[in-house]
Order: structure tokens, then sequence, then C-alpha cells
């Protein structure tokens, strides 16, 4: 496996592999999860996880339909699978039977129980809440069972997206690189900002850079497509040319893209030292 910071950009030809072989998993657990991870042991984990949950998400949104007849339909599987003697995976069976994730499946067990949405998504971020002991732990397991959708799966996201943001910013400061955050560029009035804005402009590999964007996932091009429309142009608009950085990778046909190359540069990491030019100004 390649070390994280040497994470190449992904042939589309072992992406679609990837797709095809999630597109028949049955199961959104972690079983099946670790079940495709080892298929891909050379794809470095922390890739192969993003794939995972960026396919996740989708067929998620693509495949379930909140309604309360789902919801009954659901909780009255449950309650008759809790009338046996084994109670351990009732809620990845129930998962893996109407092929969603646990997460997923215990959220519409709660619309069952409580018809405030607020009070699901209480109930979801703190088991303890909900009356029925039972209940709150079969919940409490789908939320723990659930790598990629969920409070659980949310805060594990948010972290890793910290982190690698603080990253950066210690890469920036080892070389002496002036920034101001997205927190400073909020004060001044922008609504839109990158995470960091170059106060002076670097050059990598010759081209120059104003501002930089971490994204602690995989590129693919639906997502990148995402971000371009809703973030990227509107960063090139304001600031000029920059760099995003997809740590775990991205899909390669990216690079054939217009706008790459001409608003903005994609790497996998922090350039090293010997590719970046750094600019002095007199005052």
């Amino acid at each position: 496996m390649l070390p994280q910071d040497e994470i190449k950009p992904m042939p589309y030809k072992l992406y679609a592999s990837i797709v095809e072989d999630f597109n028949k998993l049955t199961s959104y657990s972690r079983r099946a999860e670790n079940e495709l991870r080892n298929k891909y042991k050379d794809i470095p984990s922390t890739t192969m996880g993003s794939i995972i949950s960026l396919l996740v998400q989708r067929a998620m949104k693509l495949n379930y339909r909140k309604s309360p007849t789902i919801s009954s339909k659901y909780f009255d599987l449950y309650e008759n699978l809790m009338k046996s003697q084994n109670k351990q995976d009732i809620i990845i069976q129930l998962a893996d039977s109407q092929c969603i994730s646990p997460a997923l499946f215990v959220r519409s067990l709660l619309q069952n129980v409580y018809s405030d949405s607020t009070m699901v998504k209480k109930c979801l971020k703190d088991t303890t809440l909900i009356e029925d002991k039972d209940l709150a732990y079969q919940v409490f397991l789908g939320i723990m069972n659930d790598n990629q959708y969920g409070p659980y799966a949310d805060i594990i996201k948010q972290s890793i997206g910290l982190e690698y943001e603080l990253r950066l910013e210690r890469e920036l400061k080892s070389m002496n690189i002036s920034f101001s955050d997205e927190n400073i560029l909020r004060t001044r009035g922008y609504d839109k900002t990158p995470d960091f804005k170059l106060d002076i402009p670097i050059a990598v590999d010759g081209f120059i850079v104003n501002w930089i964007e971490s994204k602690a996932l995989f590129g693919d091009e639906e997502n990148h497509m995402g971000y371009l429309k809703e973030q990227l142009i509107c960063y090139w608009n304001r600031f000029g040319p920059g760099l995003v950085i997809y740590w775990f990778g991205y899909l390669e046909t990216l690079e054939d893209m217009p706008e790459v190359n001409n608003m903005f540069i994609l790497r996998t990491k922090f350039p090293n030292k010997e590719s970046i030019t750094q600019y002095k100004f007199d005052l």
C-alpha cells in the first residue's frame, strides 16, 4: 500500500470496477464494507473508505423513500424479530433485508415512534432519551454498526476534515507562508471562502496559487462537479487561481477537465518545498 502522501490519481477503469462491485452488495453493514476493502487491498484504506462512503450516500439518496407507510413496515418487522431469542443482530438483519444502511433503518424506526422530527434527531444523537430500553439499545447498535451514515459517521467525517485542515495549516506555517483562514475571511464580508487565502501568492510547479481548499475525501467526477459549481468557480472569480487538495486521491479523468490547470490545480498532498516558489514584495 502506498503511503498516504504518495496517493496517485486513480485510473477510471479501477474506479469503475469498485463501483461495479459496490453495486452488487446486498448490505451496507461494516461486514459488507470489509469484504469490499479486502478485494482492493492495494488501495490505501483512507481512499477506499472515502469511495465507499460516497457510494453509500448516493445509494441511500437514490433508493430510500421516507414515508409513514415504510416506517410502519420497518417497525412491524422489528417487533416480530424482537420476539425471537437472539436479539443481538436484529438491526443488521433488518437493514440487510431492506438493503439500507443500519443508521438509516433505525431513523425510520424512530419516525414511527415519534411524530416530531426534532425528537427523532435528538434520539439518534442520544439514545438514552428513548423510553423503550430495548429499542434504545437496538438503535444504539444500529448507529454504532454504521461507518457511513448517521450521527456517529458524521462526527468521524467532521473530525477527519478538521484534522486535515490543521495538517494543511501546519504545512503552511512551517514554510512561513502567510494566510488568512475562512474565519478571518468571513469577518471581511466574504460569504463563500476557501479554507486558506494566501496573503502573498505562491507558485506550485509554475502555477500561481492564491488560495487552497482542503478536501479530506476522494474526488470523483460527481462530487468534484458539485464543488466546482458551489465553491471553486466562486473562489476563482474572487481570488484568482488556486489549489485543491483531495487528500484521499482523485479520479485521473478530473485532470482532463478544462478548469483544471486553468482555474486551479489538483494535488493529493501539500506540495513539497522544491516545487514551490515563494514571492516577496518590498514595501
